[in-house]
C-alpha cells in the first residue's frame, strides 16, 4: 500500500533534485501534482502551480481509487525512467500514440 505522504515526501525529493523528472510520469503527472500540492507548495518545488492540462488528465486511463493510481503512476515512472529517458514525448495511456508532455508551472523545463 502507498501511503500518498509518503509518496509525496520521495517524489518532492526526486524532483528537488531534478525537476525535469516530472515528465517520467507521463500522463500521471497532474494526479502527482494534486497530491504533492496536499503536503506541499511552490516554496518547496516550483512546479507546483496551479496549471492543469484537462487534455492530460484525459490521457490518464481511469483507476477505481487513489492507491490503485499511483501504483499506476509509479509504474510508469520507473517504465520511463527507464525507456523514455527524459523526453517530453510520452505515452498516451488512453488513446494510443505519444503526446508532449509540458506543464508551463516548469518554467520550459
Amino acid at each position: 500500500m502507498i501511503d500518498p505522504k509518503t509518496f509525496a515526501a520521495s517524489t518532492l525529493q526526486l524532483l528537488q533534485q531534478d525537476p525535469r523528472r516530472y515528465v517520467l510520469f507521463g500522463a500521471y503527472w497532474y494526479l502527482v501534482k494534486q497530491v504533492l500540492k496536499k503536503f506541499y507548495t511552490r516554496d518547496n518545488l516550483h512546479l507546483l502551480g496551479d496549471h492543469i492540462d484537462q487534455d492530460v488528465v484525459q490521457r490518464m486511463p481511469a483507476h477505481a481509487d487513489l492507491q490503485e493510481a499511483l501504483t499506476a503512476a509509479v509504474a510508469e515512472y520507473r517504465k520511463n525512467a527507464s525507456f523514455n529517458l527524459g523526453s517530453n514525448e510520452v505515452e498516451d495511456l488512453v488513446g494510443g500514440g505519444t503526446f508532449r508532455l509540458v506543464d508551463p508551472d516548469a518554467g520550459g523545463l
